[in-house]
């Protein structure tokens, strides 16, 4: 009898230990996608950089990045890469060039209207002669693919009042100009808003606006522009907007002082509140209307809280028609597991793979990559 429980007792050992080392090996071969083991999106060009990742999911369910690569986070080098994920996000193609002139093309973002047309709006900048001449940036454009993003269309400007000649110098840049950090949105009678941002030609502090199309993002007329809004102390800079479920328009606009500002708009863009603090130290977010309504928002941190350098961090707000409060930020990703501390990173962009599961890209200087980490409804 004793042996017999003895051989039970070593045969239970042995299935316990094998039982751990499958376990053990299961989860050294779990896939990446995590804070400590990102997904590589797009690995940029041998000497090179890829920055500020786009990204939307299409209607057939594949995954469309749009990203700018180059030497540096300025240089005349700039051009727009694009790559597709079939496997909702785990493995993606090779990167191809979207946009590519003589100077720096960059800051893609995308959306899909509703037939299908891929719009993708970006900027151009000329580094010519700086840092011993002043910047010119050259124009916000709008290119379509109907394609899927295979092929683009000759880009067209957006008309807007913020352009137009200028000997100001503000900072490294000539005033007169307008530059864009947010994905068109579609409206429910089908009218497109650009978010715009940038400097008047006379100079003074920088507004936020939006630029309407009302013939599917053929025009973009600067006659109907709205301002968000615009301080008489601090810029305004990369406005983003989302549609809400209420039918209002939520756009969260970055500043020059390091603290997110909400403005709304209850008449499909025309006019807007006057823009509040939100007191949060939010840098080059992201906003993600989810199925449910609730807005997936993203950021790079600038409050030290999660590190030192632009961590990305994000926040699920629960009832974004009336504020953006939330029960917990949660870091996402910090570029610092792979080097030193940095604020060249973040620039995120978000998509629902399904209900509750979300991936995040975001730009890791270290990698030379965008890199990309799931995350689910429960973390927030």
């Amino acid at each position: 009898m004793r042996r017999l429980v003895l051989g039970a007792c070593a045969a239970l050992l042995a299935s316990t230990a094998a039982l751990a080392a499958t376990s053990t090996a299961a989860t050294a071969a779990s896939p990446p996608g995590t804070p400590t083991d990102p997904v590589i999106v797009a690995p940029a060009e041998s000497g090179k950089r890829a920055f500020f990742g786009d990204m939307i999911k299409l209607k057939d369910g594949r995954l469309l990045v749009a990203y700018r690569e180059s030497v540096a986070h300025i240089d005349q080098d700039g051009r727009i890469m694009v790559v597709q994920s079939r496997d909702q996000g785990h493995t993606w193609s090779t990167p191809r060039v979207a946009i590519d002139t003589p100077i720096d093309d960059r800051d893609p973002k995308l959306m899909q209207m509703r037939d299908g047309t891929v719009l993708m709006n970006f900027f151009r900048t000329d580094w010519t002669g700086y840092p011993g001449k002043p910047v010119t940036l050259v124009g916000t454009f709008v290119t379509r693919s109907t394609d899927k993003g295979a092929n683009w269309s000759t880009p067209i400007e957006v008309g807007t009042a913020l352009e137009g000649p200028s000997d100001v110098v503000v900072g490294a840049y000539y005033a007169g100009h307008a530059a864009t950090h947010g994905p068109i949105l579609q409206l429910r009678n089908g009218d497109l808003l650009v978010p715009l941002y940038g400097r008047l030609p006379e100079g003074g502090t920088g507004p936020a606006t939006v630029v309407r199309s009302t013939d599917g993002g053929r025009t973009w007329p600067k006659e109907n522009e709205s301002v968000i809004g615009r301080s008489a102390t601090f810029d305004f800079q990369e406005p983003n907007l989302s549609l809400l479920k209420d039918g209002s328009l939520l756009s969260i606009i970055r500043t020059s002082i390091n603290i997110a500002y909400v403005s709304r708009s209850y008449d499909q863009g025309r006019t807007w509140t006057t823009p509040e603090s939100t007191g949060l130290p939010a840098s080059s977010h992201h906003q993600l209307v989810l199925r449910n309504g609730d807005v997936l928002f993203t950021y790079g941190d600038l409050s030290g809280t999660f590190g030192p350098g632009r961590p990305t961090v994000g926040r699920l707000l629960r009832h974004p028609e009336r504020n953006i409060d939330a029960d917990q930020d949660i870091l996402i990703y910090d570029a610092a597991i792979h080097g030193p501390a940095t604020a060249d990173q973040a620039n995120p962009s978000s998509v629902e793979l399904r209900p509750g599961r979300f991936l995040t890209i975001t730009s890791d200087p270290h990698l030379a990559a965008i890199v990309g980490v799931f995350t689910e409804r429960r973390d927030y």
